[in-house]
């Protein structure tokens, strides 16, 4: 039998169906994407005048801040427009070591391009005093939950991880029911 001549054209199509992925992954690893830099954070310095809750404090220049990334418990509620004091568990422990911490104290504040502000127009940042991230030490001691509202934030994994070792513990909101009647 005699050898038949393919069409070039086929082979052509043959190949090229072959090859097209090596071709396609080829572009991706011998061109490299160039990504958008990520924004640099707006830091500044500052003095806390007054903690407000487990979370929350006021600037000297009358801003309010929420610690980024966490959740305290609630010193006060609101009913019918007007805030009453019904500190739920933990919440004045929580208040009084953020006080501790950070009142009357320089701090520095760092805001995550994540998110700026929360939904009440707080100014939401993660806040250091002499070099220890205050939101860190409120998980540690189990004062406070993680709350991540993106998924971009710059702590997220650190303070999901630092929970569980309070939580493991026992520490603060993870306490069992017989340490919360203490």
């Amino acid at each position: 039998m005699p050898f038949k001549k393919q069409n070039p054209i086929y082979s052509f199509r043959k190949l090229s169906f072959l090859f097209a992925p090596i071709l396609a992954l080829s572009f991706f690893i011998f061109n490299p994407v160039h990504a958008e830099e990520a924004p640099e954070p707006e830091v500044f310095k500052s003095k806390v005048i007054k903690v407000i809750d487990g979370d929350t404090v006021r600037l000297k220049d009358g801003t309010l801040v929420r610690y980024l990334g966490i959740d305290s418990p609630e010193l006060k509620k609101k009913v019918d427009d007007v805030w009453i004091y019904d500190p739920e568990p933990f919440a004045e422990a929580a208040a009084k070591f953020n006080q501790e911490l950070v009142e009357g104290k320089e701090v520095l504040v760092e805001i995550d391009p994540a998110q700026r502000n929360d939904q009440y127009g707080r100014l939401l940042a993660y806040v250091y005093v002499d070099k220890v991230l205050v939101n860190e030490e409120l998980i540690k001691a189990g004062l406070a939950r993680t709350m991540i509202p993106s998924l971009f934030m710059k702590h997220r994994i650190r303070f999901w991880s630092i929970e569980e070792m309070a939580w493991t513990a026992k520490r603060g909101l993870w306490a069992n029911d017989e340490d919360i009647s203490r």
